[in-house]
């Protein structure tokens, strides 16, 4: 799940101008998100997975429960939100194409939050929701047509292909020529989970219908929706409908998800 998916909840804790000299830090996890424009400076970022970094006019978001380093290469200047959220994504950076519009948006929440008066808190929180919308227009903008054709291709490979033990999200990465990082991010974008999660979901609708008819047995079902582990698929299936895959048919109606 990403801080810019619409379905996320959001509580507003603080609203904070920060800043640093030259530093190197270590920090322990928080129990709260942090959404924060850069004002001046340059900053890096790394935790167990990820090394990113961060300049003036981009926004950084840090999840909560993180903790990370952080290399300030120079005077750094930030204001930032301290939020509660059901997010769980990894830490991003954003790159915006007008940061003007998003600067001139964290400074207005800064001010609403500092004065306080009657409301404030539901001002605040209409402004942090325009910042997300905001970034997740111009993420969206700046993505260039040759690099979505290339990702509804891979996306399109996976539909006619899924069904086939040989194929893998790795297939979808190579045909999509990209990193694998950021093919995942722009797949969580589209489509709200990741593909590994899709994936198997498809497998899983395909080996329903299959197992529903009653005339395949349940290696043949997984075998066919490209499970090579007969033993992981019954895993797999026990785990998301509550019985085995000998079973499934009578208990599940359609699942069939619309992505």
């Amino acid at each position: 799940m990403s801080v810019l998916n619409g379905n996320i909840s959001i509580k507003i804790k603080e609203v904070q101008l920060m800043s640093w000299g030259v530093s190197s830090v270590s920090v322990v996890a928080r129990p709260y998100h942090a959404l924060a424009f850069r004002l001046r400076g340059r900053a890096s970022f790394s935790d167990s997975n990820l090394n990113l970094d961060t300049k003036q006019g981009d926004v950084f978001y840090m999840p909560a429960h993180q903790a990370y380093s952080a290399v300030y290469q120079e005077e750094n200047e930030i204001l930032v939100i301290h939020f509660e959220s059901d997010s769980d994504s990894e830490m991003e950076n954003y790159e915006l194409n007008n940061y003007h519009t998003v600067s001139a948006l964290f400074r207005k929440i800064n001010d609403i939050w500092s004065k306080k008066a009657n409301g404030y808190y539901y001002e605040a929180l209409s402004v942090f929701c325009e910042i997300l919308r905001s970034i997740e227009i111009q993420q969206n903008y700046s993505i260039d047509n040759e690099t979505m054709k290339a990702f509804e291709k891979a996306v399109e490979c996976m539909e006619e292909g899924y069904i086939s033990s040989a194929f893998s999200v790795n297939k979808m990465v190579e045909e999509a020529h990209m990193s694998g990082t950021y093919f995942r991010k722009l797949f969580l974008k589209r489509f709200n989970t990741t593909p590994t999660e899709y994936l198997k979901e498809k497998r899983l609708l395909h080996a329903e219908r299959l197992l529903s008819t009653g005339r395949c047995s349940v290696k043949e079902a997984a075998e066919l929706s490209g499970f090579n582990d007969v033993k992981y698929f019954c895993r797999v299936v026990k785990k998301e409908y509550g019985v085995p895959p000998s079973k499934l048919f009578k208990h599940t109606g359609s699942r069939e998800k619309s992505y």
